[in-house]
C-alpha cells in the first residue's frame, strides 16, 4: 500500500478519535471520516477498472464482492456482536431495543439511514449516543461499494458496445459520468445541507460526491505532482481547527478535506520532505493498518466504560482507554482482519458471499431478540407501573405529593422496575392518540381535557415541554371546573419571533421553523380570542446566554393580552444536564436508584424568566422550583416516581402527581394577573 495512503488514514483516524475523546481539542476532528470516504472512493474505483479488463463483467463482480466481504466484514460484524454482548450486561434495560435496533441498521449498512431518521424526529432529542452510530460512515461506503461497481461495469460494457463512445474511449465516458455524479451530489450536499442540515450529515446522495472525488483521482492517474500534498494537508488541517459541530455540514465546509485529500492523493515521493516521505514512518504506517479496527471499536469503548463504571472519565481514564482501544485494534488486525483477508478458507467468490450474508443474519437475529427482550420488560415494568399507580391513586407520598406531606425521604431512591417503566411513561397529550401536534406539516390538531362544562377556558401554549404537562393541566382543570385546550407543537415554543433556531439541541429544517411559525400565527388568532387564561410553558434554555431575542416572548405575552386573555409564565422544568447536553432520567435511575443536577445547571432557564419580567413587570409567574429541587439540586426520581421519561420531558405518573399542587399555583396566579 502507497504510504500517502497509509499516512491519510493514520491522519484521518487519529483526528476522529481525538474528536471524539477530547472534542475541543480538535472541533473539526469529525471531518477525518471525509478523508476516509475520498480514500475509499479512490482505492475502490482503481481496483473497479483494473479488475473489470483482467476478469471480465462476469467474473468481476463475484470476486469484487467477496473481497469486501472479506475485507470489511468479519471486523464490523465481531464488533457488532461483542458490543450486543456489552450492552446486554451493562446497560439499563431500557436502552436495549434501541441498540438492539442500531445493532441491526449497523448489520445490515443501513446505520446512517436510522440516524437520518432520528436526527429529524423530535422523540429522539437529547437520546444517549449509540454505541453503533460511527457505522454509518460504513454504511455509506457500503452502499456505494454496491451501486459503484454495478455503474462502473454498465459504463464499460456499453463502450465497447457503442462505436460512438467507443471512440471517445472508456476514460473519457466514465470520467463524464463520475464527473456529473460528483457535481450532482455536490449540489444536493448543499441544498440538504442549507434545508435540513439534522439529516444531510448522514444521507447516502449528499456523501456520494466525496467518493466520486477519489475516484475522478484515480481515474486521472496523476502522480508525482510536488508541493501539492502538503497544500492537501494544509486544507484538511484548517478544517480540523475551523469546522465544529455548529458548522452546517457536509455543505460547502466539506470541501476543505475533500479537496485536501485529493491533492495529497497526486503526490508522491518527490523529494526529501514529502508527505509521503515523512509519513513513510513505520508508527504511522501501522496505524494506517489497524485504522479500520480502531475505528471500530473506539467509539463502543467510549460509550460503555463510563456506564460500567458508573462515573464520567476522567482524562486519565481517557488516556488509558486510548491506550486500550490500540491494544484491542491490533488484536482484531492480527486475529480477525487479516486472517479473513488473506486466507485460504474464504478465498473463493462463492464461500465469502455465503458466508457473509450467514454472519450478517447470525448477527441481525441477535440485535432483534435484544429489541424484543428490552420491549417486553419495558411494557411487563409499565403494566405493573399502571397498577400501581391505580392502587396508589390516594397516595399523599406518590410523585409530587410527596412534598407537601410528612413522608419519609421525597428524594430517596426508585426502584428499577419503576425506573424502566418511566421510559414509556409518556404524557397524556403524547400518548396514543396523540393530540400534541410533531414537527411535520402544520396542522390545527389540539387536546382538550378539564371540565368539558367549564366557564372559564385555559389555553396550555408551547412545544413538547407543554405538552409534558398535560397530565397536570387535566387533573388541575378538573379541581378548578375550566376547560383545558393544549395547544403544543414539538419543537415549537411560544414565540413570535421564528421562524429562527427554536433554542434546542437538534438542528430544524427550514420546513419545520415555517410549519412552527404558522402554527404559532394560528394559536394566537384562533385559539387565544377563546382562552380565558392563556398558561405559557416551554423549554427555554437555550435563551439564557443572551445570544437569543426574548422579542418573540414578550410579543407572545402582549399579543394574548390584546386578544383578552390572562397570560401565566410557567417556569422550566430543570435541565437534567447542561443545555445541549442530557442525562436520560430512566436509564440513570436504573443503574444508581436516584441521579441529580445542581442547582446552577439544572435552572439557567431562570435568567429567561428574569429577563422577559424586566419587560412585563406585571406577568404573572409560576416558580416550578419547589416541585423539583432542593437547595442545592434538582432530582430525577421524587416520590419514588422517575421525574422524566427521557432526559427532557415530565413523565405522565409524575406530570399527574403535580395537577392538586399546579390547580393551587393556577388559581392564584390568576388573581395576581388580574
Amino acid at each position: 500500500m502507497r504510504a500517502d495512503i497509509q499516512g491519510l488514514r493514520a491522519l484521518a483516524v487519529a483526528s476522529v478519535v481525538v474528536f471524539h475523546f477530547w472534542p475541543s481539542v480538535l472541533p473539526g476532528g469529525f471531518t477525518g471520516v471525509d478523508v476516509f470516504f475520498v480514500v475509499s472512493g479512490f482505492l475502490i474505483t482503481g481496483q473497479i477498472l483494473r479488475d473489470v479488463d483482467r476478469f471480465g463483467a462476469g467474473a468481476f463482480a463475484a470476486r469484487f464482492w467477496a473481497a469486501r466481504a472479506r475485507r470489511i466484514l468479519p471486523a464490523a460484524l465481531l464488533v457488532v456482536a461483542v458490543v450486543l454482548v456489552a450492552s446486554w450486561a451493562v446497560m439499563p434495560v431500557s436502552r436495549w431495543p434501541g441498540v438492539g435496533a442500531h445493532a441491526l441498521s449497523s448489520a445490515l449498512s443501513l446505520e446512517n439511514w436510522r440516524l437520518a431518521a432520528e436526527a429529524v424526529d423530535y422523540g429522539a432529542e437529547g437520546a444517549a449516543s449509540s454505541p453503533y452510530q460511527h457505522y454509518w460512515s460504513l454504511s455509506v461506503e457500503e452502499q456505494f461499494y454496491v451501486v459503484w461497481p454495478l455503474l462502473l461495469l454498465a459504463l464499460t460494457l456499453l463502450v465497447r458496445r457503442s462505436g460512438g463512445l467507443a471512440r471517445l474511449g472508456r476514460r473519457t465516458v466514465v470520467g463524464a459520468v463520475m464527473g456529473a455524479v460528483l457535481v450532482t451530489s455536490l449540489a444536493y450536499s448543499f441544498v440538504v445541507t442549507a434545508h435540513d442540515p439534522g439529516a444531510a450529515y448522514f444521507v447516502t446522495p449528499a456523501r456520494i460526491w466525496q467518493l466520486a472525488a477519489g475516484g475522478l483521482v484515480a481515474l486521472l492517474a496523476v502522480r508525482g505532482v510536488r508541493g501539492v500534498p502538503w497544500a492537501g494537508v494544509a486544507l484538511i488541517g484548517v478544517g480540523f481547527v475551523l469546522i465544529d459541530t455548529d458548522t452546517p455540514y457536509p455543505g460547502l465546509a466539506a470541501l476543505l478535506p475533500t479537496v485536501g485529500a485529493c491533492l495529497v492523493l497526486v503526490g508522491g515521493p518527490t523529494g526529501r520532505f514529502s508527505f509521503d516521505r515523512l509519513t513513510s514512518a513505520r508508527p504511522v504506517q501501522h496505524l494506517g493498518d489497524i485504522s479500520y479496527s480502531v475505528y471500530l471499536w473506539h467509539w463502543p469503548l467510549l460509550v460503555l466504560t463510563p456506564i460500567a463504571l458508573g462515573r464520567d472519565l476522567t482524562t486519565v481514564d481517557l488516556v488509558l482507554l486510548v491506550a486500550v482501544t490500540l491494544a484491542v485494534s491490533e488484536l482484531s488486525y492480527r486475529l480477525v482482519e487479516q486472517p479473513f483477508r488473506r486466507g485460504r478458507a474464504l478465498r473463493t467468490p462463492a464461500r465469502a458471499c455465503v458466508a457473509g450474508a450467514v454472519s450478517i443474519a447470525l448477527v441481525a437475529t441477535a440485535a432483534v431478540q435484544l429489541e424484543h427482550r428490552g420491549d417486553a420488560r419495558i411494557e411487563a415494568a409499565a403494566a405493573e407501573l399502571a397498577q400501581a399507580g391505580t392502587r396508589g391513586a390516594q397516595d399523599d407520598c406518590r410523585g409530587g405529593a410527596a412534598l407537601d406531606h410528612d413522608c419519609a425521604d421525597p428524594f430517596g431512591p426508585v426502584a428499577a422496575d419503576v425506573a424502566l417503566a418511566a421510559s414509556s411513561d409518556l404524557p397524556v397529550a403524547s400518548s396514543e392518540p396523540r393530540c400534541s401536534d410533531d414537527t411535520g406539516p402544520f396542522s390545527t390538531v389540539v387536546c382538550r381535557y378539564g371540565d368539558p362544562k367549564g366557564r372559564r377556558t385555559l389555553l396550555l401554549w408551547g412545544n413538547s415541554h407543554a405538552s409534558a404537562w398535560s397530565d397536570a393541566v387535566a387533573v388541575a382543570g378538573k379541581r378548578l371546573g375550566w376547560k383545558v385546550v393544549v395547544a403544543s407543537r414539538s419543537g415549537c415554543p411560544a414565540n413570535l419571533d421564528l421562524p429562527s433556531t427554536t433554542g434546542g439541541p437538534r438542528e430544524q429544517s427550514t420546513a419545520e421553523l415555517e410549519a412552527c411559525a404558522e402554527r404559532n400565527r394560528w394559536v394566537l388568532s384562533t385559539l387565544v380570542p377563546k382562552a380565558d387564561v392563556v398558561l405559557m410553558s416551554d423549554l427555554r434554555a437555550g435563551w439564557a446566554d443572551g445570544s437569543r431575542s426574548i422579542d418573540g416572548f414578550v410579543e407572545a405575552i402582549e399579543q394574548s393580552r390584546e386578544a383578552g386573555a390572562k397570560v401565566v409564565w410557567l417556569g422550566d422544568v430543570p435541565l437534567t444536564d447542561g443545555v445541549l447536553t442530557r442525562v436520560d432520567g430512566p436509564q440513570c435511575l436504573q443503574l444508581h436508584g436516584q441521579c441529580s443536577n445542581p442547582v446552577s445547571k439544572a435552572l439557567v432557564a431562570r435568567v429567561v424568566t428574569e429577563r422577559v419580567v424586566e419587560r412585563v413587570p406585571d406577568l404573572s409567574v409560576i416558580d416550578v422550583t419547589s416541585r423539583f429541587c432542593d437547595d442545592e439540586r434538582c432530582y430525577s426520581g421524587i416520590g419514588g416516581v422517575s421525574v422524566y421519561f427521557d432526559g427532557l420531558h415530565l413523565s405522565g405518573t409524575y406530570s399527574h402527581s403535580l395537577g392538586p399542587w399546579l390547580a393551587r399555583e393556577l388559581k392564584a396566579a390568576v388573581r395576581r394577573a388580574g
